[in-house]
């Protein structure tokens, strides 16, 4: 497999601001960030936040001098969400999108086995909601609930085998593109 953008980022160095779209996102990256199981080593993310607004990344955190290259990786499921830097940090700061679209979870979904029942629906009902109707994980949005529910091996696993049953768009990066590759091949 080739290379992607943030694969190339982490090895030529640069540290991530991570931004994370909601309390799912938040919870999975920190419990990879705490194995150290990203693409950017532990040491060399910056913070994650739920900071979304590109002027508000800039007043908060782009305005320092890193001694180091700093790129934003945005975990996120909208495909459509606008996130523009200024002209003094667009050039500077690249920015990763990784996608979790429809929902991060899809990811509860798949690890749940219940992938090939939801496609079914999945035109009329969001993850979320199948979560909640089908599943019975009423607090599916709640970060004691996901913090209980997901451990790095089975996000690790549930990002691998999402990878394999969605239809990703050439060139989108979706959460197993930013795991460690041993982990994603084992």
């Amino acid at each position: 497999m080739s290379e992607n953008a943030a694969q190339r980022l982490a090895r030529e160095g640069y540290h991530a601001l991570i931004i994370c779209e909601g309390t799912a996102e938040e919870v999975v990256i920190k419990k990879l960030i705490d194995a150290d199981a990203l693409i950017f080593p532990q040491e060399d993310v910056i913070e994650v936040t739920r900071t979304r607004k590109a002027s508000e990344i800039q007043a908060n955190y782009l305005s320092y001098d890193f001694p180091w290259p700093v790129c934003i990786m945005r975990v996120l499921d909208s495909r459509k969400e606008s996130f523009q830097l200024g002209s003094l940090y667009v050039n500077r700061y690249p920015v990763i999108n990784v996608f979790t679209h429809p929902e991060m979870e899809a990811l509860v979904i798949v690890r749940e086995g219940m992938w090939q029942q939801w496609s079914k629906v999945k035109s009329s009902v969001r993850p979320s909601v199948y979560c909640k109707q089908e599943l019975g994980m009423k607090k599916i949005k709640r970060a004691v609930f996901l913090e209980a529910y997901w451990d790095v091996g089975s996000i690790v696993a549930a990002a691998r085998d999402y990878r394999r049953l969605s239809k990703i768009p050439a060139g989108e990066l979706c959460l197993a593109d930013v795991i460690k590759e041993d982990l994603i091949a084992s």
